[in-house]
Parts: C-alpha cells; sequence; structure tokens
C-alpha cells in the first residue's frame, strides 16, 4: 500500500522470510539490510520521500486543497493589505491631518499665549514681542526640517474694534500651505506684492455687509476686496492683507509676532513627554532623532532668536488618536482574517484525517512512529499553507497599492520582508489549525481501526 514510504520503516519491523530452496534461512550479520523490497536511504532520502508523499497526498483529493489553500490565500491577502497599509499609514495620516492647520505656533518671547490657533495676541512691549521675518526661511534648516510641509508668518493689528493680520498669501509657503482646506467663497486672493488689496473673512463681511470687489477704508487707506474668506474659525472675523502692506502700514517693517507651522509628527507616547532635565545622554539622542512633535517645536525655537514654540495639542493630540484607532483596526481586520482561515483548515483537515485514518492505521502497523507520521502530514499542511500564503501575499500587496491609490492618492510601498513573514504566518496558521484534528488521527489504535475495515 505504502512502496515509496518503505525507507522510512525500521529493519526491525519488518521481518522478511527470505528462505532458500532447502528451507533454511540464510545467515546475514544483523547489521546487513533485508534484501529484495527494502529500498534503503542510500538510495532515496527522507527528504525524498517525504516530497512523494506530500505530492501523491494533493493529487489525492485536489478540491480539498484547493479550497484550503484559498481560504489560507484570502486571509494571507486581507493580512498583507491591512498590514501594507498600516506600515505606511502615518506619514499618509498626518498629510491628510495637515488640513487641520498648523500643529506648531511659535510667538515672540514678550508675547503672551492665550490659547489654541488664532489665540495670540501681543503685549506692548516695544520690538521684543516682534520676531525679524528675514529669519523665517531658517526654520527649514533644522533637523527634522524635510518634516516641515508649510509655514505662515503673521502680524496682528486692529482698527478699532476690527481685527486685521497680514499673512503670506502663496500657495507653497504661507496661509494656504499651513490651511489647505480653507477656502474663498467669492473672490480671488490677493497679491503678496499689492497694497491696495484686503481679503476679508466670512464673518467680517456679512457683519458690514462687504462683497467682493468692494472698496472700503481701513487704518485710512482704501483697500479692494478682492474676495471673502470662510475658515471656520476665528480668522472670519479678521481682514487679512497682505504683510508687507500691513507692516508698512503699522510701522512694523520686516516685523512679525506669530508664525504658524505644520509638520509631520509622531504620535507622542510617554518617552515623548519624559522632562529632558532628567533623560540621560542616550535617552535624550533618542529623542532628539525622533520627530515628536514637541522636539520639532524645540528645534525651531532654537533657530529663531527671541522665540518660543508651542505645540497646539488639540491637534497633535488628535493625530496620534485617529492613527491608533486606524493602525488598531486594521491589526483587528488581520487577526480576524488568520482567524478565520485556521478555522478552516481545522475543519477540512479533521475531515481529512477522518477519511485517512486507515492510512494512518497501515502506517503505524508496518512501524512508523508518531513522530514520522506526524512530520509527513505536518509537511503536507506546511506546503499547503505556504502556497496559500505566497498567493495572498501577492495579492496583499496589489491590495495595499489599490488602498493607498483610492483612499490617499498615493502608492503604498510594500518591503519584501512583509510577503515572506505573511507566508511563514500562513504556514504557522494552517499548522496550528491542523494541529488538534492530527493528534486526535494520531492517538486512536490502529489495531482498532484495522479490524473496523478502514
Amino acid at each position: 500500500l505504502l512502496p515509496h514510504r518503505a525507507s522510512l520503516i525500521p529493519h526491525r519491523a519488518r521481518p522478511i522470510p527470505n528462505r532458500d530452496r532447502k528451507g533454511a534461512a540464510p545467515v546475514r550479520e544483523p547489521s546487513q539490510p533485508p534484501p529484495g523490497v527494502f529500498t534503503s536511504p542510500r538510495f532515496e532520502s527522507d527528504l525524498t520521500v517525504i516530497l512523494r508523499f506530500v505530492r501523491d497526498s494533493i493529487r489525492r483529493a485536489p478540491r480539498r486543497k484547493t479550497l484550503t489553500i484559498a481560504a489560507i490565500a484570502l486571509g494571507s491577502a486581507v493580512a498583507t493589505g491591512m498590514l501594507g497599509v498600516m506600515l505606511s499609514i502615518g506619514d499618509k495620516i498626518n498629510r491628510e491631518l495637515r488640513a487641520a492647520g498648523a500643529n506648531i505656533v511659535v510667538t515672540a518671547k514678550a508675547a503672551a499665549v492665550t490659547g489654541g490657533i488664532g489665540g495670540v495676541t501681543t503685549a506692548a512691549a516695544g520690538a521684543a514681542s516682534y520676531m525679524a521675518e528675514a529669519d523665517v526661511p531658517k526654520i527649514k534648516s533644522i533637523f527634522w526640517g524635510l518634516n516641515i510641509t508649510g509655514y505662515s508668518p503673521s502680524l496682528a493689528a486692529r482698527d478699532g474694534s476690527l481685527a486685521l493680520q497680514g499673512v503670506w498669501f502663496t500657495e507653497k509657503t504661507g496661509l494656504r500651505a499651513v490651511n489647505p482646506t480653507w477656502s474663498l467663497t467669492e473672490g480671488r486672493w490677493p497679491s503678496d506684492s499689492s497694497t491696495t488689496e484686503a481679503l476679508a473673512g466670512a464673518t467680517a463681511a456679512r457683519r458690514n455687509a462687504w462683497h467682493a470687489g468692494q472698496k472700503v477704508t481701513i487704518l485710512g487707506q482704501p483697500f479692494e476686496l478682492t474676495g471673502i474668506l470662510s475658515t471656520g474659525d476665528e480668522t472670519d472675523d479678521r481682514v487679512l492683507f497682505p504683510l508687507t502692506s500691513l507692516q508698512q502700514l503699522t510701522g512694523h517693517a520686516g516685523q512679525i509676532d506669530r508664525i504658524e507651522v505644520a509638520a509631520l509628527t509622531k504620535p507622542e507616547d510617554d518617552f515623548a513627554r519624559k522632562d529632558t532635565r532628567t533623560m540621560t545622554a542616550v535617552e535624550l539622542e533618542r529623542w532628539s532623532c525622533t520627530n515628536y512633535v514637541s522636539v520639532i517645536a524645540k528645534q525651531i525655537a532654537d533657530v529663531i532668536p527671541g522665540s518660543v514654540a508651542k505645540p497646539v495639542h488639540r491637534v497633535a493630540d488628535s493625530e496620534g488618536t485617529i492613527l491608533d484607532k486606524v493602525s488598531g483596526l486594521m491589526g483587528l481586520i488581520t487577526l480576524a482574517a488568520f482567524l478565520s482561515s485556521g478555522l478552516t483548515v481545522w475543519s477540512l483537515t479533521a475531515t481529512t484525517m477522518m477519511e485517512r485514518r486507515g492510512e494512518v492505521a497501515i502506517m503505524q502497523a508496518i512501524g512508523a512512529t508518531r513522530g514520522m507520521i506526524a512530520l509527513l502530514l505536518g509537511a503536507e499542511v506546511a506546503a499547503i499553507g505556504l502556497a496559500g500564503g505566497a498567493i495572498g501575499a501577492a495579492g496583499g500587496v496589489a491590495l495595499a497599492r489599490f488602498v493607498g491609490e483610492s483612499v490617499f492618492r498615493d502608492a503604498v510601498e510594500i518591503s519584501w520582508v512583509l510577503p515572506g513573514t505573511i507566508m511563514l504566518a500562513a504556514a504557522l496558521v494552517a499548522l496550528a489549525g491542523a494541529w488538534q484534528p492530527l493528534r486526535r488521527a494520531l492517538s486512536m489504535d490502529p489495531a482498532v481501526i484495522l479490524r473496523e475495515g478502514l
């Protein structure tokens, strides 16, 4: 029944009568293998026998094996896709959340910080309340300069009860780079080089019955409102001017009182909140080389003379919360995918072992140990798991790239390590799912099974 497994059966378990014509058994040395049907390991290695066993077993029930491979491939594809997105989702979510505005606010040391975005008012302390506009580009020179996606310097002023603010309107840097979701309800953006154009917030325009194209007088000078801006925050109550124009009107040429910075950061953990004064040299180096929002804020304050940079925790904390929840959700989906694959393998293996218990009993009866039988059947299950994992990993890479393109409008780059890990995990999941049916089949008494005629 099992000719190709003969080399796995010990000599002592295969007494073969080989008498001569006179009926006398030939004299043989104890170490001499019996002649005839015995196949010596010298001619057929155990590995070859295992491979032949797995091949023949898969050929006997191709539909069931195909169903098992499909179940493992489906779970592996979902796992690869979710893990691929999760491992590269941090920067992509940070870029999406940058639409929420700046996560770092830089002010002069003499300024009084009263809270969140737009909550900074300058104290009447002379030049100490301002920073030099010429120092703003230094922000990109810090260690984490490549993580800075935008910065917007500004200068605040008032005309009676009307709040004024001078800003950069350019798209690559300035107001529009830091707040990409802000939009005009009518009109157009002013030019940074103009001294006669301004932009009214939606609330200020509604209160004063202004509209785009209207001429208004502010600080004793005539301006044309080129558009109406809607932001959803306190900026709607202001009138925005080109920064140079407001500096000239207020007598603060080349000066600013606030810089809003948008940066790609890592969500802060307990280590990030640790007091740097109590850190060792190694811990301080590790802290400085991690793109925490507090690290970037400190580096900005170091390169802008007379400034204080503080994280906007409302924005920074929300980024970490969202990232943790999305990562947790993808982790649960991955776990559920592998669990369902394992249950499928368990169900199919249990049915297969019930049908093949006669084969297992015969192998035990002719001398195969339980360990050898477990190795043969485990190799079969592991091969099926690897095949399903390979197919699923290839499909998961395509799934991850599709999710990246459709959700984040950017391709997801996946390292070769992930598909390899998924293949190994698929083999382990298959073995875990088949463990209980294999253990039950090996625990059966072969004499009872053979007596039943199976």
